[in-house]
């Protein structure tokens, strides 16, 4: 027994995981690993064959980054192909998406990131505006507080889709994702499926 923990019982966890699962755990879920711990699904990743990158994703995510750093990740983001309309012609860059929509005795909220092209991010947030401001104020209280809210945020996020820079929704997403990106940071198509826009 170690620190209140037994590495041979963690060893034996990590063991019985699936390829996917481990996978999923160095790339997104490995932030605070305990000490020894990096050491066992270091281990499984050469033991299993698996992409040797994926240990940079276990380490990315217990490193602190720098925001010059998090802006070079974002920059390999930027040059992919916009993954709403495919286009090459502009660098990628974030918004939120701020959508309200009100059911009378409730209301049901979201802020949704997006990477895509500046038209594509503009043309999200105006749908986000229409359909908040045609949905939002019906529910009772939240629909009538957080609609305006959530229109003047999404005004807000128009004004930054265009600007030259890596823009904060983009440094953000670059932040919290970048275990995957350090992954598959020489992946294209792995990294086309990290800006991938899935509409929840």
């Amino acid at each position: 027994m170690s620190n209140g923990y037994d590495l041979k019982d963690i060893a034996e966890h990590y063991s019985k995981k699936t390829d996917s699962e481990i996978i999923h755990t160095a790339t997104e879920n490995a932030a605070g690993l305990r000490p020894g711990v990096m050491e066992i699904i270091e281990k499984e990743i050469k033991k299993r064959n698996l992409n040797p990158n994926i240990l940079e994703g276990v380490k990315a995510q217990n490193k602190e980054y720098s925001l010059e750093e998090i802006n070079e990740l974002s920059l390999i983001l930027r040059n992919l192909p916009c993954p709403l309309c495919g286009s090459r012609t502009t660098k990628l860059n974030g918004t939120i998406m701020h959508t309200v929509k009100s059911f009378i005795l409730f209301s049901y909220h979201r802020k949704e990131p997006i990477i895509a092209c500046p038209d594509c991010l503009d043309k999200k947030n105006q749908q986000s505006i229409i359909s908040t401001a045609l949905l939002g104020w019906w529910g009772i209280p939240d629909g009538i507080l957080k609609t305006p809210v959530y229109i003047y945020n999404n005004i807000k996020a128009k004004k930054e889709n265009k600007i030259r820079e890596s823009n904060e929704a983009l440094l953000s997403f670059t932040l919290q994702n970048v275990g995957k990106i350090e992954t598959y940071k020489d992946d294209p198509e792995k990294l086309k499926l990290i800006i991938k826009y899935v509409k929840k």
